[in-house]
């Protein structure tokens, strides 16, 4: 199974992020065994070595637009879109958007123990463990595409969850996210608490659904550098591997990510995310990202190889160059070259803007 991983095309899914759902003989809801078995088999993957196969094939049919999926008979009703008009409060027991928006930035005990918004902030187009919350129809995927204020109503819903996790946009056209001042303590609460692995491939996918897909590889980024790079939030790290990295929809940015997790992985020998010899061909290519807000370093800042950036917290992330390499010289090389190996570990999202056919799908 882990060679025939190797030669697969890098698809995945949500680990369930809301599980299978079934009736329980009370009438209420509990998560079905599926979502149990992915889990088992998630635990399996990080014994074995293999691939989380539910993993990928859920992912993959996210990728595609739930191809499968008979969508429902909504009779023009649109709650997910009323929601984010703030027209209608979020159910059970719920409050109007801009009540959230507003009130709860600061209240990290109610966004952790509170499981009914989240699917109401970040709807997605299948159905959750919440049955008051509907899947988004097609309908309101181009109602919230059209809409100036919904749109920035879901960009504020994003950034409140990035604060909860000790994550700041940093930039709001491109996506690109940093460390928070706080994120120490709020990294602790994720590796503590799992459940919210769930969450972020939720909102990573409701993100390629309502016109943020942009969005999504900066995130997906983030973690991988945090969890293989920093090793700073080892809780994360199977999800960011099997579901954060393959929610991004952008062949070409999904490719460049996992070329990174390769490069970052120890031992580089068990990395079952995509196969080797299509991995040790490829060439990621880099342009050059203009740092912003920089903090002083601990330390002095070394150069990076092609795959390293310099940044620290509060810090976006670019390629720095040696002085002596002019935007002329720049011009003839495939990749930025360095001398030295840094003196300590990079930080920040950073995406190559060159597609390759170096990996299938």
């Amino acid at each position: 199974a882990g060679s025939q991983g190797l030669q697969t095309r890098w698809r995945g899914t949500e680990h369930r992020p809301e599980g299978i759902l079934q009736r329980t003989a009370s009438g209420g809801t509990s998560l079905g065994r599926r979502d149990s078995s992915s889990h088992a088999i998630s635990s399996q993957s990080r014994i074995t070595g293999s691939r989380n196969w539910r993993a990928m094939q859920d992912m993959r049919r996210y990728r595609h637009h739930y191809p499968d999926l008979v969508e429902r008979d909504c009779n023009g009703d649109m709650p997910n879109l009323s929601f984010y008009k703030n027209e209608i409060r979020f159910l059970p027991n719920g409050c109007f958007i801009e009540d959230i928006l507003q009130n709860w930035r600061d209240n990290y005990d109610l966004l952790e123990d509170n499981h009914s918004y989240i699917q109401w902030l970040f709807p997605l187009r299948e159905p959750g463990v919440n049955w008051h919350a509907k899947p988004l129809t097609l309908k309101e995927v181009q109602a919230f595409k059209s809409s100036k204020e919904v749109r920035e109503r879901l960009v504020r819903a994003y950034e409140l969850m990035l604060g909860f996790y000790g994550i700041q946009l940093k930039d709001r056209d491109t996506g690109v996210v940093c460390r928070a001042q706080n994120y120490h303590s709020r990294f602790q609460n994720l590796n503590w608490r799992s459940h919210n692995n769930l969450r972020i491939t939720r909102i990573l996918k409701s993100l390629g659904e309502l016109g943020l897909e942009h969005y999504q590889a900066p995130l997906a980024r983030f973690f991988l550098e945090e969890t293989l790079v920093r090793c700073e939030l080892p809780g994360v790290r199977q999800s960011a591997l099997d579901y954060f990295l393959f929610a991004v929809r952008c062949r070409r940015q999904r490719r460049e990510l996992v070329h990174f997790a390769w490069e970052h992985f120890q031992p580089r020998c068990k990395f079952v995310w995509g196969p080797r010899d299509k991995l040790q061909r490829f060439r990621p290519r880099a342009t050059l990202q203009p740092l912003v807000a920089p903090r002083q370093a601990e330390g002095d800042e070394g150069p990076g190889d092609s795959l390293q950036e310099a940044g620290t917290q509060d810090q976006t992330c670019g390629l720095q160059n040696p002085p002596y390499l002019t935007a002329f010289s720049l011009l003839f090389l495939r990749a930025p070259v360095f001398v030295n190996k840094p003196s300590r570990v990079p930080e920040g999202p950073f995406l190559s803007v060159v597609p390759s056919k170096a990996f299938s799908e």
